[in-house]
């Protein structure tokens, strides 16, 4: 894809982040951290997503990346500095350097992989990778604004197709969660409209 390479020759920010949790949501990643960079879609191997980072200080539980060979996930690639504002929102990870050849643009024509590997490589790729993995249980449930924020994020995307890859490629969905749509208790949830929540319960009943 020409306009893969066009958009990243484009960009004056060097690092990149593979968003694949809330910062999917364009409102909640700005809104919570000032990212105003448009993100694009991109698929990365050798990570698995789960359900398996414990906030302490939150009380509750969130996806987290962990380094898996056999596994890949859907995920937003995002210029933007790694500054105090983002760090502070990614306390429960830490930043690990991601390979240029780990991501796929899903590219249809054998033609323009070799131009968008040279561009590739005017960039560092970085993912928040789980520091210590801890299962979702009573105390530290999942909360469903959590989970919208992250669907409505790959809705406003890429689609329903985006929000089953997201799904399929999120492993320990069997856990407690709190339905706080009415009283949100996730810190940065995003406003997600009502065509979106329909959307996510249909999704989720199909599980």
């Amino acid at each position: 894809m020409n306009d893969i390479a066009n958009w990243l020759s484009t960009q004056t920010e060097k690092h990149m982040v593979l968003g694949y949790g809330s910062l999917l949501s364009k409102d909640s990643r700005e809104r919570y951290s000032n990212i105003f960079t448009p993100g694009i879609p991109v698929t990365a191997s050798g990570f698995e997503r789960a359900w398996v980072t414990r906030s302490l200080h939150e009380k509750q539980t969130y996806v987290g990346a962990v380094a898996n060979a056999h596994s890949k996930l859907n995920a937003q690639l995002i210029p933007t500095q790694i500054n105090p504002a983002l760090q502070e929102r990614e306390k429960d990870y830490r930043f690990v350097e991601v390979s240029p050849e780990a991501l796929n643009f899903h590219l249809h024509q054998h033609n323009e992989s070799a131009p968008l590997e040279n561009v590739l490589s005017q960039f560092t790729f970085w993912i928040c990778e789980t520091l210590e993995c801890t299962q979702a249980n009573n105390d530290y449930p999942v909360h469903q604004t959590y989970i919208d924020t992250c669907l409505s994020g790959c809705l406003e995307h890429g689609g329903i197709k985006e929000a089953e890859r997201f799904i399929v490629h999120t492993s320990l969905w069997e856990h407690p969660r709190v339905n706080d749509r009415l009283n949100p208790k996730y810190p940065r949830a995003a406003a997600v409209n009502t065509e979106h929540l329909e959307q996510i319960d249909r999704l989720l009943s199909k599980r």
